[in-house]
């Protein structure tokens, strides 16, 4: 079964703008990784340091969501505390058809 969701995510207490590319490049492998790069945008700021996630055109379609997101927040997860340990990830998923 497939269901439309919209995913936000904000990614805070980034310590240099450098750290913000580094967190917007990896984030940007992991949404491709798992084929939904192109529903995405994916932004860094710098003063000060953050980044934003989020599906911009329309809910994403994913089949078997319940098992899906539970790879991704991991894999997303990791890729960003890979580069940044402190950071702040503030990820929310939006299920658009329950309204």
């Amino acid at each position: 079964m497939s269901v439309n969701i919209h995913l936000s995510m904000y990614i805070e207490k980034l310590s240099t703008p450098a750290e913000a590319d580094a967190v917007e490049a990896a984030v940007q492998q992991v949404l491709k990784d798992h084929g939904i790069e192109s529903w995405m945008y994916v932004g860094a700021f710098h003063n000060p340091p953050w980044v934003k996630v989020a599906s911009e055109h329309g809910p994403i379609i994913i089949r078997g969501f319940a098992e899906w997101s539970e790879t991704f927040e991991r894999d997303i997860t990791g890729a960003i505390r890979d580069i940044a340990p402190g950071a702040d990830i503030d990820l929310e998923w939006g299920f658009p058809d329950e309204r």
